[in-house]
């Protein structure tokens, strides 16, 4: 873990848990800076697909990034997944957005309100190190999971700071609500706006009905979403959060990252996330081993 980060352990209703924070470096004070800490959202647009649907300030979910790839040094950096800031010094996608040998061609912007525009909360940073899963399948998409160490730290504030890494026992947690977000890139709307939807979480079992995905959600994934479609995240959006908010704890966690896209918003093909609680201490000994 990078020198900010410490952990919070705590004794909650359903046990102890474990929570990540950071020491604060700036004039705010420390329990600013606090994982996940937003307000819950009320707001609900369930009615359209999170791409296209309503714009939302990055101050509501700051730890959204845009990961950008260009081919070379003459092209632009473009989006092809989103991520979320974990660590100042961490970034969590899926594994499939990115390839090891591919670290210099890509940037993590953070703290946007929209691609097409540098706010003055604009950070960008550029890539150290990928770790990725070492049983990620392609095929299956198991292990959908990368971390993405930073060459410059973000600067922690309320525009850009990180959403809680859950554990086991958080899975056990009464979720209030959930919301999936990124950055629009369809041909249609507001191309780059960083946008929200909220989703309901739904039981495997249903999920892998033959008529929705025909039991090919394994265990160590989840479903959200309605299957009528609608909601969705679309391909530049893989590796993007699931940000769901735990009332016992008064703060947001990445319960899961988007593993698949075959299909936008189509009906009776609802969103799959890969669990992220179930690789927490994958997570842990992956960034601790990063600083030996």
């Amino acid at each position: 873990m990078s020198p900010s980060m410490k952990i919070l352990i705590f004794m909650g209703a359903l046990g102890w848990g474990v929570i990540f924070y950071f020491a604060a470096t700036s004039p705010l004070s420390e329990e600013y800076y606090l994982c996940g800490h937003r307000p819950e959202r009320t707001i609900e647009h369930r009615d359209k697909r999170m791409i296209g649907a309503e714009n939302v300030p990055v101050s509501v979910w700051p730890w959204q990034v845009s990961v950008q790839y260009r081919p070379n040094s003459s092209a632009p950096f473009t989006q092809v997944c989103g991520g979320a800031i974990i660590d100042q010094y961490w970034i969590m996608t899926a594994a499939s957005c990115v390839n090891k040998q591919q670290k210099r061609q890509l940037l993590i912007r953070a703290g946007s309100d929209r691609l097409d525009v540098d706010d003055e909360s604009t950070q960008q940073s550029r890539v150290a190190r990928i770790i990725k899963h070492k049983r990620f399948n392609p095929v299956t998409l198991r292990y959908n999971i990368a971390l993405l160490q930073m060459k410059t730290p973000f600067e922690l504030n309320e525009f850009v700071y990180p959403i809680c890494v859950p554990d086991d026992d958080t899975a056990d947690h009464r979720y209030e609500s959930c919301h999936i977000t990124g950055y629009n890139a369809q041909p249609a709307g507001d191309v780059g706006a960083l946008q929200e939807a909220k989703v309901d979480l739904m039981s495997r079992s249903l999920c892998n009905r033959p008529e929705y995905w025909n039991y090919t959600v394994p265990a160590d994934m989840l479903c959200v979403g309605d299957f009528g479609g609608g909601v969705d995240g679309c391909q530049t959006n893989i590796g993007g959060p699931l940000n769901c908010y735990v009332k016992i704890k008064e703060r947001y966690f990445l319960i899961g990252i988007r593993v698949k896209a075959t299909s936008c918003g189509k009906p009776n093909q609802p969103n799959v996330y890969l669990k992220v609680y179930s690789l927490y201490y994958w997570i842990e000994r992956a960034m601790n081993m990063a600083l030996h």
